[in-house]
């Protein structure tokens, strides 16, 4: 046999060790017991609303006790669709280690919104416009949505929102984007997400904004407009209300271009 035909028979058994070194190391590691099960949960800014022993106690009853399982038993691609599949849960990564720790990573959904429908059902409606139903005691700290307003069957079953041609949609489906837009807003401003604590919707299905401290109402216009009303709203927080006080008004109108106009008690004030 020549030298290259040697090589070549060298380099193939090589190889075949090198395959069956792996498979014998994937078999051993497979057959290994799961020795530890860490869970990290990410919240963001939002409350907690899930807790671990919460997603150990739920995988438990469907995947049985893990420590009680050999590595290959663990199907990785099932916990996370599972997990995904919870309401609560944005994003899941699941993975085991070679020392047979088997880690799970949860992103939690930021609530930015809780609605109070017409039906006496509630929802949260996190910062990607996603409908969560609360069947629980679960409690965060957002801005409260309730008058006339409702989810019809259509957002129903996508359970999801958007903002894009708010206009052209109708009945409660557009109140909801709306909705969903301010809310969006006030939540990422640092002076308005400490102001307003509700949006509420009137029978005429104009919003009115009411505020965490003093009884006044703000009245808001257009969506198309709602910048620059919230731009408005701000400077009144940050210099107008600072020199009379919100406890003189009872109505504080946004509508108007370039103005601010706000009821006192008995007397209107243009600001």
């Amino acid at each position: 046999m020549s030298k290259k035909g040697k090589k070549i028979l060298v380099s193939f058994f090589v190889i075949l060790f090198l395959i069956a070194l792996i498979i014998g190391s994937n078999i051993f590691i497979g057959n290994q017991d799961v020795q530890r099960v860490d869970m990290k949960i990410s919240y963001g800014k939002s409350d907690t609303i899930i807790l671990p022993q919460q997603i150990n106690s739920s995988l438990n009853n469907v995947f049985d006790n893990f420590l009680k399982l050999k590595r290959k038993e663990v199907d990785i691609r099932k916990i996370e669709a599972f997990l995904l599949s919870k309401p609560y849960v944005q994003k899941a990564q699941v993975y085991q280690t070679l020392k047979g720790v088997l880690n799970i990573e949860i992103t939690q959904r930021e609530p930015i919104l809780r609605i109070n429908t017409l039906k006496g059902l509630q929802y949260y409606v996190d910062n990607h416009g996603k409908i969560i139903p609360i069947t629980n005691f679960e409690s965060t700290d957002v801005i409260i949505a309730n008058g006339n307003v409702d989810i019809l069957a259509n957002v129903s079953k996508t359970l999801q929102l958007d903002t894009n041609n708010i206009e052209q949609k109708k009945g409660y489906d557009k109140t909801l984007s709306k909705l969903y837009l301010i809310a969006q807003k006030i939540s990422n401003d640092t002076i308005l997400n400490y102001q307003i604590d509700q949006l509420f919707v009137t029978n005429e299905k104009e919003i009115e904004l009411i505020p965490k401290i003093g009884n006044y109402i703000i009245r808001i216009g257009d969506i198309n407009e709602i910048d620059e009303e919230l731009t408005k709203l701000k400077y009144l927080y940050k210099e107008g209300f600072s020199r009379n006080g919100w406890d003189n008004y009872s109505i504080v109108d946004l509508r108007f271009r370039n103005q601010a106009v706000c009821t006192k008690k008995d007397v209107m004030n243009v600001q």
